[in-house]
């Protein structure tokens, strides 16, 4: 099963699942399924969170660091 830091990389720059989801334009459940590994993210998902992470910490993200087991030339969600 591919896995993601999401939900790593929210607690340790503590930053909570619904302002994530505020600055990403991604609904919290979204958010809170991709964080539980219960959703596989399309490449504009991953996108959008990571530029998002970048805009809420003082870290600059790369896609392949929070999402580092998918491709970013997938397809659309799918739920698991």
């Amino acid at each position: 099963m591919a896995t993601n830091k999401l939900k790593d990389t929210l607690i340790k720059q503590g930053i909570k699942q619904v302002e994530l989801a505020k600055e990403s334009g991604i609904s919290e459940g979204t958010i809170n399924k991709l964080a539980n590994n219960k959703r596989t993210p399309a490449p504009t998902t991953m996108n959008r969170i990571v530029k998002a992470l970048n805009k809420l910490s003082s870290v600059s993200y790369k896609v392949e660091e929070i999402f580092p087991d998918y491709s970013v030339d997938g397809d659309d969600e799918q739920e698991r």
